[in-house]
């Protein structure tokens, strides 16, 4: 099967370099095109992909397309394009629905939320896909996912805040352990900010690792390093008065911005 990818923005580019390194399939069946020409070259240099001329190419030529632009290009960008029903077109898209893209091609549709571990092989590939898609449509996007993470599938109600809970995560997570290393060398200046930022990167794998390889609960580990009266108990009780309303406000925060993406999208489906 050739596959297609439009766009390679840091979700395009992943997916081509995820893909590659799974070995799900070859590079020589993996079509790309981006407007600017030259990334296509450098990844083309990089992993021996193909170049197309147009998007139209790739669409002519491939039977899986991943559309990898910003949210309000996607129905621009399909509008422009003459695609065939057979084809199987994945927006990887937030803020634009499997009722937005069925507005523009007759095919399936589907959307994926990708993550940025997939370049290690790791993390959480979200998935959600239209009545249009058959099961082998379904199978063969599956079996590409899971490659390269864990395929989760997920309705369109839930895909938001799991967005937040799996693409968004490794930012907000490097986000607060940055925080955490530098709260620490503020406490005690001697150590040196790379090291604290080093010690917890490990810390982190480890702490995964665990909770996976063991089957752990958050509860279950928590009681592992947690003696009664001990340090990592009153740690806690700080985080419990401080992280609720903070994860609570990020998660309105987030709800907010998808909302008005919806808006400008409904309003390109107007016009």
């Amino acid at each position: 099967m050739r596959i297609g990818i439009i766009g390679l923005g840091s979700m395009g580019q992943m997916l081509v370099k995820s893909l590659c390194k799974s070995g799900v399939i070859q590079p020589e069946y993996i079509t790309v095109f981006n407007r600017t020409r030259e990334k296509a070259e450098n990844v083309q240099a990089s992993h021996g992909i193909l170049i197309a001329e147009s998007a139209q190419e790739v669409c002519d030529q491939a039977k899986l397309v991943f559309l990898c632009t910003k949210p309000l290009d996607i129905l621009p960008v399909l509008r422009e394009l003459s695609i065939p029903e057979s084809v199987h077109i994945v927006s990887v898209a937030a803020g634009v629905s499997i009722d937005d893209l069925e507005t523009v091609h007759a095919g399936a549709v589907s959307k994926v939320i990708p993550t940025v571990t997939s370049q290690e092989l790791h993390g959480v590939s979200l998935f959600t896909c239209s009545s249009r898609t058959s099961a082998e449509d379904r199978n063969e996007l599956l079996t590409l996912l899971s490659s390269i993470s864990q395929s989760q599938e997920v309705s369109e109600v839930e895909i938001e805040t799991a967005t937040i809970l799996t693409s968004s995560a490794p930012g907000l997570i490097a986000g607060i352990l940055d925080s955490f290393a530098q709260a620490a060398v503020r406490k005690t200046p001697e150590l040196d900010l790379d090291t604290a930022r080093s010690m917890l990167v490990e810390t982190m794998l480890g702490t995964a690792l665990l909770l996976k390889n063991e089957q752990l609960s958050f509860d279950q580990l928590i009681e592992r390093v947690a003696t009664k009266g001990g340090i990592t108990e009153e740690g806690l009780r700080v985080l419990d008065k401080t992280l609720p309303s903070g994860f609570d406000e990020l998660f309105a925060m987030t709800e907010s911005k998808h909302a008005a993406l919806k808006i400008l999208v409904q309003k390109q489906i107007k016009a």
